[in-house]
């Protein structure tokens, strides 16, 4: 069930212990549902698997060692397609996409051909000293930035993200905020994305961001937008963290124990295409993880003449019980 594109560290724990877990598309056919696409309104981009953090977390096991990046042709590629789907919104995504040399091309490129252009970050990616002419750009376009911020504590922060990570967070949160980010009616939107630091699923989402958001404005002097709360999917690093510490079987049973067939309506493959640096099509970002090709089949950026049919087959994975648990990953 999982294919994942896994790098040499993980190639020794590819195998946890033994699982009896009914099958995500069981699950599905049990409650009479099935996961076709609606109207598909966003193109999600994966410039890339290059990152300057290595994430325990992380479902594409992104990290400093990584070759896989988006080169300026596969850039023009997304840029036609975008232009002849008319989507609402283009999500940039990687690894760390700042550090992709195109990202500037692609972000002019989409600008004019979709109505919201959002760029997720490891906040410490902004704050190297060298992201200035893109803050500015992010900042003229309008772009809305979502970023990973998965803890408030800072031990709890760095044993995730790296030692240092949190305070380098922090100082680019305040540094978006000074350029207007964040604040009501600045027009630039910064979301928050918070990722349980272990083998957890997360808390309520709306006590969580009142805790995020109060916490980050007495302390810190931090204001943001909204904030998601989601948990880790068990693909990449952060399955082989699972496998290593034990946590694997008690995941993914907790994950499927806590199916909710109410989440499936409103899921992102629904209405998502995800293209990634090679080009190549998935259904969304974590099926670009485990090697699942949108509904099943290869097909190239080039080739599409526009967004994904309603109603056409979208590619599971037993991975997919992470965004039907509990409230679901929308």
């Amino acid at each position: 069930m999982y294919s994942a594109q896994v790098s040499h560290e993980e190639i020794d724990v590819l195998s946890p212990e033994p699982i009896t877990l009914m099958p995500f598309s069981l699950a599905l056919s049990r409650h009479g549902l099935k996961l076709n696409r609606v109207t598909t309104h966003t193109l999600q981009v994966n410039v890339g698997f290059l990152c300057n953090q290595t994430c325990r977390h992380c479902h594409l096991s992104a990290g400093p060692g990584r070759k896989e990046n988006m080169e300026l042709g596969i850039v023009n590629e997304v840029v036609s397609y975008a232009r002849r789907s008319c989507f609402e919104t283009i999500d940039i995504t990687g690894g760390a996409p700042e550090m992709n040399p195109g990202i500037g091309a692609l972000i002019e490129g989409v600008f004019p051909l979709a109505p919201r252009i959002m760029l997720r970050s490891n906040l410490s990616v902004l704050n190297d000293g060298k992201k200035d002419q893109l803050l500015k750009m992010l900042k003229a376009y309008r772009v809305v930035v979502v970023a990973s911020f998965p803890s408030l504590n800072e031990f709890q922060s760095d044993s995730q993200r790296g030692d240092g990570i949190f305070q380098k967070s922090i100082d680019a949160l305040r540094k978006l905020n000074a350029m207007g980010y964040g604040h009501d009616g600045s027009g630039l939107e910064l979301n928050l994305v918070s990722n349980p630091t272990g083998a957890f699923v997360p808390p309520s989402q709306a006590e969580a961001e009142k805790r995020f958001r109060k916490i980050l404005k007495e302390k810190w002097g931090v204001v943001f937008n909204n904030l998601f709360n989601f948990a880790n999917t068990p693909l990449g690093r952060f399955r082989q963290w699972l496998v290593k510490s034990g946590n694997f079987t008690a995941y993914m049973e907790k994950l499927s124990a806590s199916f909710n067939p109410c989440a499936v309506e409103g899921l992102m493959c629904r209405s998502l295409v995800s293209v990634a640096w090679d080009g190549y099509l998935y259904d969304c970002d974590f099926n670009l993880a485990g090697g699942l090709f949108m509904g099943g089949r290869k097909m190239h950026v080039s080739e599409m003449p526009g967004p994904p049919e309603p109603d056409s087959h979208i590619a599971t994975g037993d991975h997919c019980y992470t965004c039907t648990a509990g409230a679901g990953f929308t």
